[in-house]
């Protein structure tokens, strides 16, 4: 991932201003999740990779990270902490293995999801399976989608999701 410092701080002062945060993508979503918890490690004081300039997180990092503080480090806090120091123009760059399944993840920065109907046997799909909770049949939803002629996979039709218990700022 290459993330541009003036973007991430558009971010931290929307979510400082406790707007909902709308994701395009399942990359972007994980991207996201992953510098939340590279943040994490900074506010802890542990490696971020190879160097400054190179961050990496593991496939299962993030379990050991989510407890203790971990818990109660905010996405605006977490990553702010990465964008310290840092001119507008500079670029944050490294790379993830973040796995997001469902039951076991909990999403720290994103609200929202925009995204395609993702093949039923991809990662992407456990993500959106993850993202929606396990109040949700995604199988119904795909199902659905399909009874009405959407597209999937990467030139099909998009879709809007929200976290359970987020609703969208006109639905209020």
């Amino acid at each position: 991932f290459c993330v541009n410092v003036r973007e991430l701080k558009t971010i931290v002062n929307a979510l400082e201003r406790g707007k909902p945060l709308v994701v395009v993508g399942t990359t972007s979503t994980r991207t996201l999740e992953s510098l939340f918890w590279l943040g994490v490690k900074r506010i802890r004081g542990l490696s971020l990779g190879d160097n400054a300039t190179n961050l990496v997180l593991e496939q299962f990092e993030w379990i050991p990270l989510s407890v203790g503080d971990g818990k109660y480090i905010s996405a605006a806090e977490s990553l702010k902490a990465l964008i310290e120091g840092k001119e507008d123009d500079d670029m944050i760059s490294g790379r993830t293995s973040l796995m997001i399944t469902p039951n076991s993840y909990k999403f720290r920065v994103i609200d929202h999801l925009i995204t395609n109907f993702h093949a039923p046997d991809s990662t992407l799909m456990l993500l959106v399976s993850a993202f929606l909770g396990k109040q949700t049949n995604i199988k119904e939803i795909y199902e659905g989608a399909q009874a009405r002629g959407y597209r999937f996979l990467s030139y099909g039709d998009s879709c809007l999701f929200s976290k359970p218990g987020m609703r969208l700022p006109s639905e209020k």
